[in-house]
């Protein structure tokens, strides 16, 4: 990405830093209703231009804007109405007009809404699939830039499958691929580490992984047996800076029971392998439904949030990875509502914490739905975020031009991004990369040489647009 401006300044080692975090986070709970009878998914970008991240939901029957008001606090919602029995809402800018737009799954296949950048939407095109949308997900396919739409989906009469539609960059898709699987939850990512987006999804009792060519193309399917899994999530479980996957499985064990385990999945040596059971919930009569993963601590390593459809204990929880596919016990969270589903995580804030949302519903009394939000407070902080709603560095170590340090320094930044998430940041010295990591944080400890130096912090979006900050500085020791 840079050119080697120094080879006389060569970087002698190389220590990637992790944080010592404290081991339970804690969280404050806020549920927001939506003022609609349910409430099936959420996300979460900058949909009125005001660098500050804003929260919205999918109803039973109406779209709620929850304007951000910065420091984690919310307005109250602005609803529009909206077809019937949507579900999954992803955003990103597929007109490329400068802000968010909503792809949602249907009855009948994806409804594309066209943001008006103020928290309210118009109708866009309709992608028909013949069938249910049941998982969709966003990444860069081909190589333009542009936000692109993977769907799992099961046409009516015929087998499941997975397609690929790319971005046009006006709101509208083509379709790229038809891939043999598909109907169960679905992921995107560079599972093999060769700078292309993959799809995993799942297939009744299979994941199927398809790694990507770079234009809308994939190989044949890489399996995997596995059965009854209820969700899928993505993130570098193993320290190596290569994404791999995290299934939620839950399994009947007789009495009206069920059993929660989670599996660790990567790809290696041309086969994704299975690894790492481990059980979270023995005999329970409602299982976890959801997982999505994150660093909840701090100390750069992804962790795991899972939650799920226990209306009596406000079942979720949260697992600590340990950096080498495994986790740690499972810590109880009370998330305050009933039913909650499809969780993120996301430094809402910008404190460089990350925190969690999800939706919820009320079950037993579907009068109310809505965004809970589950403030971090006690995790170890890093640097603090950009504004959101643009492509963006903050800077923290060295703070300034002209910084005198020694052998060794420890480097920090931070990303935000406009479309989709800041999914990596990367270092570079004199031209030359030394670090990154899978998400919008980045601290690194660096032995130096003698002399002058430039520090490049580089942002990379969900699609594969970048920007860097650079600070110059000087090593002396």
């Amino acid at each position: 990405m840079f050119s080697s401006a120094r080879n006389s300044t060569l970087i002698l080692l190389l220590i990637v830093v992790s944080t010592l975090a404290s081991a339970q986070v804690t969280f404050s709970t806020t549920a927001l209703p939506s003022g609609d009878t349910g409430t099936h998914s959420i996300v979460s970008a900058d949909f009125n231009n005001d660098g500050i991240l804003d929260l919205l939901t999918i109803n039973d029957h109406t779209l709620s804007f929850y304007k951000g008001l910065g420091g984690g606090k919310y307005a109250k919602p602005i609803n529009q109405t909206i077809p019937a029995n949507l579900r999954q809402v992803v955003a990103a800018d597929f007109s490329r007009h400068g802000t968010p737009d909503l792809a949602i799954a249907s009855p009948t296949g994806i409804t594309i809404l066209i943001g008006n950048n103020n928290g309210t939407f118009k109708q866009g095109a309709n992608i028909p699939l013949g069938g249910p949308a049941n998982s969709l997900a966003l990444a860069d396919f081909n190589g333009d830039h542009l936000p692109d739409i993977a769907v799992s989906f099961c046409p009516t009469g015929a087998p499941c499958r997975t397609r690929v539609y790319l971005g046009l960059g006006t709101g509208h898709f083509a379709l790229a691929s038809t891939l043999t699987d598909g109907g169960g939850p679905l992921v995107a990512g560079d599972l093999n580490a060769d700078g292309h987006q993959d799809v995993a999804v799942v297939a009744g009792n299979l994941v199927a992984l398809y790694l990507g060519f770079g234009n809308g193309h994939f190989t044949a399917p890489v399996l995997a047996n596995l059965s009854h899994i209820s969700s899928l999530a993505i993130g570098d479980f193993y320290g190596n800076r290569i994404q791999s996957l995290v299934a939620l499985v839950g399994s009947f064990i007789g009495g009206g029971d069920f059993q929660t385990e989670i599996f660790t999945l990567r790809f290696s040596a041309g086969r994704l392998l299975v690894q790492n059971q481990n059980i979270v919930q023995p005999s329970t009569g409602i299982p976890y439904q959801f997982v999505t993963a994150g660093d909840l601590n701090g100390d750069f390593r992804d962790d795991i949030f899972l939650t799920g459809g226990n209306v009596q204990g406000h079942l979720s929880a949260y697992l600590l990875g340990n950096g080498n596919g495994t986790f740690k016990l499972p810590v109880d969270v009370p998330t305050g509502e009933d039913s909650p589903a499809f969780p993120f995580v996301r430094d809402l804030d910008g404190d460089s914490r990350h925190d969690i949302a999800m939706a919820w519903t009320q079950i037993f009394v579907p009068t109310s739905g809505g965004a809970d939000v589950l403030h971090n407070t006690n995790a170890a902080t890093n640097c603090s975020l950009p504004r959101a709603g643009q492509l963006a560095v903050h800077i923290c170590a060295p703070a300034t031009n002209g910084l005198v340090v020694g052998q060794t320094f420890t480097f920090k930044g931070s990303g935000n991004a406009l479309n989709g998430i800041a999914k990596r940041m990367e270092l570079w010295i004199d031209g030359r990369k030394v670090a990154q990591n899978l998400e919008d944080q980045l601290r690194a400890t660096v032995t130096l040489t003698r002399g002058n130096h430039v520090a490049s912090f580089v942002v990379v979006d969900s699609f594969d647009r970048h920007v860097a900050g650079s600070v110059s500085f000087t090593s002396k020791f």
